[in-house]
């Protein structure tokens, strides 16, 4: 049975056993589907379509949340109700919150069709993980505080009290990482930046039983923007990650609770960021998409330790939403790009097929099965706003069984073992040891800074990214331009203790293209290297130096960077 919308691009060969089994403050402006006065016209919303179109057929308005959010998490209660929990919002700048960032969690409750605020988070963040626990709490940790750095802070959501309670804290900060509930209840959390905006390869797993995170071994490669997926024979699959810009990785592994140990999975066949991977119901992965416009699909067979391609979707997908349906096929929608279609992937026929398009375009969103089969699409950024609208969108049925879906990923598989038989095995990856965290001179970092450039006559030096410029009090670095990137103005040395063994601390200015940031100080101390940086988003600013000119002056070197 040839079914390969390519060949076997790369495959692993495993040398020892296989493993035996088979192996996610704005204001509502949606209509209420309640209300039956004249629609408000938002710029946003999809054109009006033919009635029996899969526009109007596929996707129907639920109600909105109470808050417009991006970067938020979501995870279905036992009841089958959703949590969903802080995120990104619309900063309210004129009482002088400008962040944006949310520390508020809304239940939708599909029968009702509503949501309901349960209580404020013990801190803001956006890019959150959260998983609900075998005893139905919700546990919450990591993303990005209010001042742009990572945090380990986690807390459980009851939802027989509807309380917030702060728990042990992850051993690590974290965010830009996936967290996943194992099979004996215990959650996992792994890779992601840490608090200096590094790369780690680093994983760590909380018991609920001990209130406890103790660290495992770690990945063969530092990641972000990554995935990972639970196999059914309890593995933990890890796939891809990189900056949106680049570079992309390709490679996977897996994680055995068991012995605390990683193997390779082998390389994907294209590297992948910000891109979807979903356990199917034959007990396969199923991986989509990422940053660069990819369009390819792939799949992981924990059998045979072997991935081989797919069909392209329709569309390049990035920050889209991946939901495995029970026919054993997976739901695809939105992404990077205003993307406002959805595609369903059948494992069968192999091919995807475009069933939709949503209400609104999407991406940064979340999105999860209902009890009725209905597949919600919450928040999100939309084309010109961000989103407080939500949609429930209806996969069609195909009424395949299990039995069909299994015979057909054994076809698969015996296609896939001809291929191995004369294959070369892919050389297995050995953990690389953590680096010593140095000074931020470009050698504890994953960049490399170049020299340093003078301020220019304005005084306000517009460089690209990761360059840095040697400024005078009240002189500025812009990078990279003054509407999209950030503005770093050195205001004052507060003070320099450098000569009695001591530090001195830089205070710079902080703008986010139109928005002010305000003050904040920068501390040059050669034991504490973090103080030098401050996030910005996915913007950085480090003070590299602090000197005098010839008349005695102050010179601070300041970059604006993307680690």
């Amino acid at each position: 049975m040839v079914k390969l919308a390519a060949a076997f691009l790369s495959v692993v060969v495993v040398l020892s056993a296989l493993a035996c089994g088979s192996a996610a403050p704005a204001s509502p402006s949606a209509a209420d589907p309640a209300d039956t006065s004249d629609p408000v016209e938002t710029g946003n919303e999809a054109p009006a379509a033919p009635a029996d179109s899969p526009r109007e057929v596929g996707s129907e308005a639920i109600a909105s949340m109470l808050e417009g959010r991006q970067y938020h998490a979501m995870t279905t209660l036992a009841d089958g109700r959703l949590l969903v929990v802080a995120g990104k919002g619309i900063a309210a700048q004129s009482s002088g919150y400008g962040s944006g960032h949310l520390d508020t969690a809304e239940v939708f409750d599909p029968a009702a069709d509503e949501w309901q605020a349960v209580g404020q988070m013990g801190i803001v963040r956006e890019r959150p993980a959260a998983v609900t626990l075998n005893d139905g709490r919700v546990l919450v940790t990591g993303g990005a505080t209010v001042n742009r750095n990572s945090t380990a802070f986690t807390e459980l959501w009851d939802p027989a009290t509807g309380q917030w309670t702060e728990i042990a804290q992850m051993n690590q900060a974290r965010e830009k990482m996936p967290v996943v509930v194992l099979d004996d209840g215990k959650v996992m959390a792994v890779g992601g930046t840490d608090d200096e905006a590094q790369r780690t390869s680093t994983a760590e797993i909380y018991d609920p039983a001990s209130d406890s995170w103790t660290d495992v071994e770690s990945m063969a490669e530092k990641r972000i923007w990554h995935t990972a997926t639970v196999l059914d024979d309890g593995r933990v699959l890890v796939t891809g990650g990189g900056n949106p810009d680049g570079p992309f990785l390709d490679s996977a592994e897996i994680y055995d609770p068991e012995t605390d140990t990683w193997s390779s999975a082998g390389k994907m066949n294209q590297s992948r960021s910000q891109h979807t991977a979903t356990l199917m119901s034959d007990g396969r992965v199923l991986v989509v998409g990422g940053r660069g416009k990819r369009q390819s699909s792939e799949v992981y067979d924990p059998e045979i330790n072997a991935w081989h391609s797919l069909a392209t979707t329709h569309a390049p997908r990035a920050e889209h939403v991946a939901v495995a349906l029970p026919n054993g096929g997976v739901l695809i929608a939105g992404g990077s790009g205003n993307i406002d279609t959805v595609e369903v992937y059948d494992p069968i026929n192999v091919e995807w097929t475009q069933v939709g398009t949503m209400r609104f375009s999407r991406y940064r969103f979340v999105a999860a099965a209902l009890p009725d089969g209905r597949i919600a699409l919450v928040g999100g950024q939309g084309k010109d706003k961000l989103l407080a609208e939500s949609e429930a969108f209806t996969a069609p049925a195909s009424g395949r069984s299990m039995d069909e879906l299994l015979k057909a990923a054994a076809e698969d598989r015996e296609e896939a073992a001809q291929v191995m038989a004369a294959a070369t095995p892919t050389p297995v990856p050995t953990a690389a040891p953590e680096a010593e965290r140095q000074a931020i001179t470009g050698e504890g970092l994953d960049i490399e800074f170049p020299t340093a450039v003078a301020s220019d006559a304005s005084g306000r030096t517009q460089v690209p990214l990761n360059q840095p410029v040697r400024l005078s009090v009240e002189q500025a670095v812009i990078s990279p331009d003054p509407s999209s990137g950030a503005t770093a103005t050195f205001t004052e040395v507060v003070e320099d203790n450098r000569a009695d063994g001591g530090t001195a601390t830089v205070r710079v200015d902080i703008r986010m293209a139109f928005f002010e940031q305000g003050a904040t100080d920068l501390i040059l101390d050669p034991d504490e290297p973090a103080l030098r940086l401050k996030k910005l988003g996915r913007f950085w600013v480090g003070v590299l130096d602090l000197e005098k000119d010839a008349a005695g002056e102050p010179i601070a070197t300041v970059v604006i960077f993307v680690p």
